[in-house]
């Protein structure tokens, strides 16, 4: 009896300790749990916060003008848009300014191409890029201006630049009293030794060339002769060279020898098929034979001369005469002479005449 009785107790005892170990690891699933669920709360909390903050960022974004990779492009191309409408309108408005102001189609077209050189020849336009390998002139546009005798005075500061008055001559001026010319202050004059003619390519000798020669040396004005040539090889321009020569080797030439070039105005021109390389050649050849016999070389021409005619890049050592009427000058290039009027008054001469300004000075020759 006693036996039975102490094993029962024991298993009892046994099984309350189970129960009591079954509470305890349920309550610590429990609390597991609990603290699971916490931890998941505060987690959503947490990326509930982030969210918001994400979205309040983007709103501000917004607000502050911050946009999105196609709502950029988009407004570039707006932009672009209204850039060009802009410009557009610009450009019409600076023409319009132009041609009401007295411009002319010529000056406005210039206006809005300045790194290229605008020449026009038989109604058509044609535009030259600016070689930087020619050496440019360095004059400002308020360097020359005409005074109230419409004669081109130079007031910039470059004591290097002459600034004298010449003129050009030939027979269409008749008889010149040179002692009046020089007294209304012509410094230097180019007297026409000859020309070519434009059809049949014959040498001419200047009917006045003689006697403005001579007037003009005797009144103290340096002279400087020029023939027109209509040269269409090589051996013509060395033709024209030796007749300038012999004409003038009588007589005290101070200025330059100068080749005119000038394309003709006439529909049987004989040069009319001549290439830009023969023209190119034969002034040249004038200038180096010119050279040679010990005087200084140079070419006349105008803007037509110095692009359609001949290549510069091959003349760069020969100096320039150019002839334009406007002021302020456009050739960009640099220039010697400068004839700006074609139908100027000098008291001596009856009707209109050539005027020019020196820039470079021949007064040591």
């Amino acid at each position: 009896m006693t036996d039975y009785s102490d094993s029962k107790k024991t298993n009892r005892g046994f099984r309350n300790t189970q129960n009591i170990v079954s509470i305890i690891f349920l309550s610590l699933v429990s609390l597991l749990a609990l603290s699971l669920c916490i931890v998941i709360l505060l987690r959503n909390a947490t990326l509930k916060k982030e969210n918001e903050a994400y979205k309040s960022e983007i709103d501000t974004f917004n607000t502050e003008g911050y946009y999105t990779n196609s709502q950029a492009q988009e407004l570039l191309k707006k932009a672009k848009e209204q850039q060009a409408a802009d410009t557009r309108q610009d450009l019409l408005n600076q023409i319009q300014n132009n041609l009401e102001s007295g411009k002319g189609t010529n000056a406005t077209i210039r206006s809005l191409f300045t790194d290229q050189l605008v020449v026009t020849d038989s109604g058509k336009y044609y535009f030259f890029p600016i070689n930087k390998d020619i050496t440019r002139n360095s004059f400002a546009e308020n360097d020359f201006a005409l005074n109230q005798q419409n004669i081109m005075k130079y007031q910039g500061t470059d004591s290097s630049v002459s600034g004298t008055l010449g003129i050009d001559v030939s027979r269409f001026q008749g008889d010149i009293d040179w002692q009046k010319v020089a007294a209304a202050g012509v410094k230097f004059a180019f007297i026409r030794v000859g020309v070519r003619g434009t059809t049949e390519g014959r040498i001419v000798l200047d009917d006045h060339f003689v006697t403005n020669v001579e007037g003009a040396a005797q009144n103290g004005i340096k002279v400087g002769v020029y023939f027109y040539s209509q040269a269409v090889s090589d051996e013509e321009a060395l033709e024209e060279a030796k007749f300038v020569l012999d004409a003038i080797e009588p007589y005290q030439i101070s200025c330059p020898v100068v080749i005119d070039m000038e394309m003709a105005d006439n529909e049987n021109a004989r040069t009319i098929n001549t290439t830009q390389d023969q023209f190119t050649s034969a002034a040249k050849l004038f200038c180096d034979t010119v050279k040679g016999a010990g005087y200084t070389p140079m070419i006349y021409g105008n803007l037509k001369t110095f692009t359609l005619m001949l290549d510069l890049t091959k003349l760069k050592d020969y100096d320039t005469w150019i002839a334009y009427y406007s002021v302020p000058q456009y050739y960009p290039y640099s220039f010697s002479v400068w004839q700006y009027a074609s139908e100027g008054k000098i008291d001596g001469i009856d009707g209109k005449v050539d005027l020019n300004i020196g820039v470079k000075d021949w007064s040591s020759k």
